[in-house]
Protein backbone atom coordinates (compact mmCIF):
# COMPACT_ATOMS: atom_id res chain seq x y z
CA UNK A 1 0.00 0.00 0.00
CA UNK A 2 1.22 3.58 -1.24
CA UNK A 3 0.41 6.10 1.70
CA UNK A 4 -1.18 9.22 -0.03
CA UNK A 5 -1.81 12.84 1.42
CA UNK A 6 -2.63 15.66 0.35
CA UNK A 7 -0.03 17.97 -0.40
CA UNK A 8 1.20 20.65 1.61
CA UNK A 9 -0.71 23.72 1.38
CA UNK A 10 -4.07 21.93 0.31
CA UNK A 11 -6.04 22.31 3.58
CA UNK A 12 -4.47 25.60 5.23
CA UNK A 13 -5.60 28.89 4.28
CA UNK A 14 -2.53 31.50 3.55
CA UNK A 15 -4.64 34.34 4.36
CA UNK A 16 -7.19 35.21 6.85
CA UNK A 17 -10.58 34.04 5.78
CA UNK A 18 -13.04 35.61 7.59
CA UNK A 19 -12.60 35.99 10.98
CA UNK A 20 -10.26 33.48 11.04
CA UNK A 21 -6.68 33.93 10.86
CA UNK A 22 -4.28 31.41 9.73
CA UNK A 23 -3.35 30.57 12.92
CA UNK A 24 -6.29 30.34 14.33
CA UNK A 25 -7.92 28.21 11.68
CA UNK A 26 -9.64 24.55 12.43
CA UNK A 27 -6.86 21.73 12.39
CA UNK A 28 -7.92 18.24 10.30
CA UNK A 29 -7.42 15.91 12.99
CA UNK A 30 -9.67 12.57 12.07
CA UNK A 31 -8.81 10.06 9.30
CA UNK A 32 -10.83 11.25 6.16
CA UNK A 33 -11.58 8.77 3.51
CA UNK A 34 -9.08 8.34 0.75
CA UNK A 35 -11.03 9.15 -2.97
CA UNK A 36 -7.74 7.09 -4.27
CA UNK A 37 -6.27 4.16 -3.17
CA UNK A 38 -2.65 3.10 -4.90
CA UNK A 39 -0.28 0.19 -4.32
CA UNK A 40 2.87 -1.35 -5.23
CA UNK A 41 3.38 -5.19 -5.75
CA UNK A 42 6.45 -6.59 -8.44
CA UNK A 43 7.34 -3.11 -9.16
CA UNK A 44 3.78 -1.58 -10.67
CA UNK A 45 1.95 1.02 -8.73
CA UNK A 46 -1.72 -0.05 -9.17
CA UNK A 47 -4.39 3.11 -8.49
CA UNK A 48 -7.93 2.97 -7.46
CA UNK A 49 -10.52 5.69 -7.53
CA UNK A 50 -12.88 6.12 -5.15
CA UNK A 51 -14.28 8.92 -6.24
CA UNK A 52 -15.16 10.32 -10.10
CA UNK A 53 -12.61 13.04 -11.53
CA UNK A 54 -13.06 14.23 -14.85
CA UNK A 55 -9.05 14.37 -15.39
CA UNK A 56 -6.67 13.00 -13.47
CA UNK A 57 -2.58 13.76 -13.89
CA UNK A 58 -0.29 11.06 -12.74
CA UNK A 59 3.52 11.91 -12.28
CA UNK A 60 6.30 9.32 -10.86
CA UNK A 61 9.75 10.57 -9.82
CA UNK A 62 13.08 9.63 -8.94
CA UNK A 63 13.26 11.03 -5.40
CA UNK A 64 17.07 10.81 -5.68
CA UNK A 65 17.56 11.94 -9.56
CA UNK A 66 14.71 14.05 -9.75
CA UNK A 67 13.81 12.45 -12.92
CA UNK A 68 10.07 11.93 -14.20
CA UNK A 69 9.93 8.71 -14.91
CA UNK A 70 6.39 8.71 -15.83
CA UNK A 71 3.95 11.37 -16.49
CA UNK A 72 0.32 10.38 -17.78
CA UNK A 73 -2.80 12.16 -18.15
CA UNK A 74 -6.32 10.26 -17.42
CA UNK A 75 -9.99 11.05 -18.38
CA UNK A 76 -12.31 9.36 -16.34
CA UNK A 77 -10.32 7.26 -14.50
CA UNK A 78 -11.38 4.55 -12.53
CA UNK A 79 -8.27 1.88 -12.15
CA UNK A 80 -5.02 1.53 -13.89
CA UNK A 81 -1.47 0.27 -13.55
CA UNK A 82 1.97 1.37 -14.29
CA UNK A 83 4.67 -0.58 -14.98
CA UNK A 84 7.99 0.50 -13.23
CA UNK A 85 10.26 -2.47 -14.28
CA UNK A 86 13.39 -1.75 -15.48
CA UNK A 87 13.42 1.41 -13.62
CA UNK A 88 16.08 1.86 -10.89
CA UNK A 89 15.81 0.77 -7.47
CA UNK A 90 15.33 4.11 -5.01
CA UNK A 91 12.81 6.30 -3.68
CA UNK A 92 10.31 7.63 -5.73
CA UNK A 93 7.27 10.30 -5.38
CA UNK A 94 3.79 9.69 -6.93
CA UNK A 95 1.67 13.13 -7.12
CA UNK A 96 -2.19 12.63 -8.21
CA UNK A 97 -3.46 15.90 -9.59
CA UNK A 98 -6.77 16.78 -10.36
CA UNK A 99 -8.73 20.14 -10.39
CA UNK A 100 -10.85 18.62 -7.38
CA UNK A 101 -7.59 17.14 -5.13
CA UNK A 102 -3.90 17.15 -5.26
CA UNK A 103 -2.14 13.90 -3.42
CA UNK A 104 1.32 12.46 -3.18
CA UNK A 105 3.16 9.75 -1.83
CA UNK A 106 6.25 7.67 -1.36
CA UNK A 107 7.48 4.46 -1.96
CA UNK A 108 10.94 2.53 -3.07
CA UNK A 109 11.77 0.36 -5.68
Amino acid sequence: MIVLTQKNGDREPSEQVGDTSPEDAPKVRSTISQPVCASLYNKVVTIDFQTVFSTVTINIANKTTGEIVSSELFINPTSFSIDLNGKDTGDYMIEIISNEISLEGHFSL
